[in-house]
């Protein structure tokens, strides 16, 4: 865990820079309308990720348990099937898109600054990313059951640095939104031939056969996987949804704005995250080996860590964000600042669902992750809809903080009860001290570090100060206990010196 963790730590420092790079450069070149336009192009491919019916998680899943019982010849079955299954997913998604393409340009791309015909030319081309990405899905799936999720890191990065790359250099040749639909089209051309070729290389006894398909695998994994698929609904639509009725109300300019906020968001989510990538492999063996105690001591140090990262990261965020856009991409999109705030609180709360859901889904059981997906799938169409509508940018964003909101307060219910963990224990151990450190040095950062003349240096200096002086605050009020430092020593031994220099640690 504590490898994977660190190579996901290492893929957001490379990717970090990429959407604070990017987005001004975008901007530049092709205008608000240009922007919103890729915004729009990038929404579609991410709802499409509605269409492996949650095969990514219940192959990670069967992946896991195949692959800590050795059992080779299970494992050859399903991914051969898999294959099967995902290539007729990618099939059958692109020839919808590709037949209703005239239909989609029309409905969603109100203000571009393309002519129409041009627009359905790109978009039909855009249709190899969506294709390849379905394949990527698949192969990522099983790094993740392998838990090398430093593998499915460094891939991830690749794809991201490299459309980046090509992007950026197409548009400044002149290429327009054509260059960066060709990097989109070369990062995922390249990432899905170096998956190929990694996996067959980690699973050499695996003999890739698509005319081994067997058909009452597919139904064993479709009857995980259809139940894991309202989760993955909930995220496509929190992600997408809005832009896209923002393009259908009030235009592509609308859309890039939301985009603005929500991809540095997502960020900071993905970022914050981190610490619960290894928990569903690990809750799969642990349940496997039937540990209950060792999977209730996972739950509540899941939350313990994603506390420690995610309280003062959201804290930090709403005090800096209006510093941080004026230097970002200008005083002229400073409308962009208190979405970015909100939308970072709405996604940590999402986030503190993870560990609960995280640790049910590996142990197949998904009832109360579906009934708060379904619910909160229900809010977020219906309230942003209606907000949108009325409220434009502003709907969109309180649309999402109230539909998160309640569906992950409705999870957490759902899993304390069922599971009789205390939930006094978890707000004692895991976000009482986080909480108070960040607010108290937030509150302070507000009234004495001035808004006005801020650089990035300055910028800089203020997150490290607000970082070291957090982490001193909770190094002396004993946050982390004797299990948390031995495990960090095993890491890092000279920890255990710093130790006797600061014996309260």
């Amino acid at each position: 865990m504590i490898r994977n963790v660190a190579f996901g730590g290492l893929r957001s420092l490379l990717v970090l820079p990429v959407p604070f790079l990017l987005t001004p450069l975008i901007l530049r070149e092709i205008g608000t309308a240009g922007y919103g336009t890729w915004a729009v192009f990038l929404a579609i491919n991410g709802m499409t990720s509605l269409a492996d019916l949650g095969l990514v998680g219940a192959l990670s899943k069967f992946v896991a348990e195949h692959h800590v019982r050795r059992d080779h010849l299970a494992l050859s079955r399903l991914l051969n099937t898999s294959l099967v299954v995902f290539g007729i997913l990618s099939l059958a998604l692109v020839s919808i898109l590709w037949v209703g393409t005239p239909l989609l340009v029309a409905l969603l791309f109100r203000g571009s600054s393309i002519p129409i015909p041009a627009l359905a030319i790109l978009f039909r081309y855009f249709l190899v990313v969506v294709g390849a990405n379905v394949f990527i899905l698949l192969f990522s799936s099983v790094t993740t059951g392998l838990q090398r999720l430093d593998l499915t890191n460094i891939m991830s990065a690749f794809n991201t640095l490299c459309a980046a790359a090509v992007g950026a250099l197409l548009l400044l040749r002149g290429w327009g939104l054509r260059g960066l639909l060709c990097g989109q089209v070369c990062a995922v051309v390249l990432t899905l031939m170096a998956y190929f070729l990694l996996v067959r290389r980690l699973l050499p006894q695996v003999k890739w056969n698509p005319s081994r398909f067997d058909a009452r695998e597919a139904r064993h994994i479709f009857s995980f996987s259809l139940r894991l698929y309202f989760t993955q609904v909930a995220v496509a639509v929190h992600n997408n949804i809005e832009k896209l009725l923002l393009a259908f109300f009030v235009g592509v300019s609308a859309a890039g704005w939301y985009d603005i906020a929500n991809e540095v968001a997502l960020r900071i989510r993905g970022t914050v995250g981190l610490v619960l990538s290894p928990v569903m492999p690990a809750a799969s063996e642990l349940g496997t080996l039937r540990d209950g105690r060792r999977l209730e001591e996972l739950y509540y140090r899941a939350h313990k860590y994603l506390a420690f990262i995610g309280v003062p990261t959201v804290c930090f965020v709403a005090v800096v964000s209006a510093r941080f856009m004026d230097l970002w991409i200008g005083p002229s999109l400073g409308i962009v600042a208190l979405p970015l705030s909100v939308l970072v609180f709405a996604n940590f709360l999402n986030l503190v669902t993870g560990p609960g859901f995280l640790i049910f889904a590996g142990n197949g059981n998904l009832g109360p992750g579906m009934r708060s997906a379904a619910l909160g799938i229900a809010l977020n169409v219906l309230v942003s809809f209606l907000l949108i509508r009325q409220f434009g940018l502003t709907g969109a964003v309180a649309g999402t903080l109230i539909a998160l909101g309640i569906a992950s307060f409705y999870f957490m219910y759902l899993f304390h009860k069922e599971t009789g963990h205390l939930v006094g224990r978890l707000l004692r151990e895991s976000y009482l001290r986080p909480t108070m450190w960040s607010i108290a040095l937030a509150v302070g950062m507000f009234l004495f570090c001035p808004a006005s003349g801020v650089s990035w240096v300055s910028l800089g200096i203020q997150g490290l100060l607000f970082g070291a002086i957090y982490a001193l605050g909770l190094l002396f009020s004993r946050f982390f206990d004797e299990y948390d430092w031995s495990k960090f020593e095993s890491v890092a031994p000279m920890i255990r010196h710093a130790r006797r220099i600061v014996p309260i640690a």
